[in-house]
């Protein structure tokens, strides 16, 4: 009973949101700014033109400073709600609940809709989510669904590195684009320098795109730099495969 009542309040909190967002945005700035936009929406004209002794002007004024409170009370609602839709997703990701996970990042991005790091955990949650749904459709709905979200928070911030990796994954491994995973692996790799899964990506990327040649330096590099035993006996195998590969033909 409990958990029914508070769903039903977060469903009347999330109507209310989406209608309200852009005034809701707009209590943060100056009460000027506010008025001057307000007026222009209320006579169609532009901001910039709208002067004090337009119709209406001194009623808005009044109104604004009426209504002050209310703004800034449902902006902090919205912010607050927010915050609960990320915290509640990033744990239920650490208990491989990606379902739920993926719902409440997708509530937080009706609030916060260019947030590249919720952007990036509703690909990832999508992404877990195509490697398990037993439907073939479902299954391609959700990997469509990663691609979207990954690209979008790149689209926000171009040096975001973990959904570059992620949708390199994708591209190489899921969907057999691995050239389109190239540039994205040399600028990853160009961010997180340090990183041996970025190095070993970008070379099966070149390797699938049938670079053999970049795939081998790569390993070879790989091999060279790294202070893991493990990292350079894998790296010195998958070398070898692509030259054994290449001496059969």
């Amino acid at each position: 009973m409990n958990g029914r009542r508070v769903k039903q309040i977060i469903t009347v909190n999330l109507m209310v949101i989406p209608a309200m967002i852009l005034l809701l945005q707009s209590c943060r700035q100056s009460d000027p700014d506010l008025l001057q936009r307000m007026a222009a929406m209320e006579s169609g004209a532009d901001p910039e033109a709208v002067l004090e002794g337009d119709k209406n002007y001194a009623e808005l004024k009044s109104d604004i400073a009426r209504f002050r409170k209310i703004l800034d009370g449902k902006v902090d609602a919205a912010e607050k709600l927010g915050t609960y839709y990320k915290l509640i997703g990033l744990k239920y990701v650490d208990y491989s609940m990606y379902g739920l996970a993926l719902e409440a990042f997708q509530e937080a991005l009706a609030i916060y809709p260019e947030n590249p790091n919720v952007l990036y955990y509703a690909g990832l949650c999508s992404a877990r989510l195509y490697k398990t749904e037993s439907s073939a459709v479902k299954s391609g709905q959700y990997l469509d669904q990663a691609v979207r979200y990954y690209e979008a928070s790149l689209a926000v911030n171009n040096r975001f590195s973990s959904p570059m990796y992620g949708l390199a994954v994708l591209y190489v491994y899921e969907l057999n684009m691995p050239e389109l995973a190239v540039p994205l692996l040399e600028m990853y790799n160009t961010i997180q320098k340090s990183s041996m899964d970025g190095r070993f990506l970008l070379a099966a990327a070149h390797y699938a795109a049938g670079d053999e040649d970049e795939a081998v330096d790569l390993y070879n590099d790989i091999a060279e730099k790294t202070d893991d035993p493990a990292l350079r006996e894998a790296a010195r195998n998958n070398r070898n495969e692509i030259l054994r590969g290449g001496s059969d033909e």
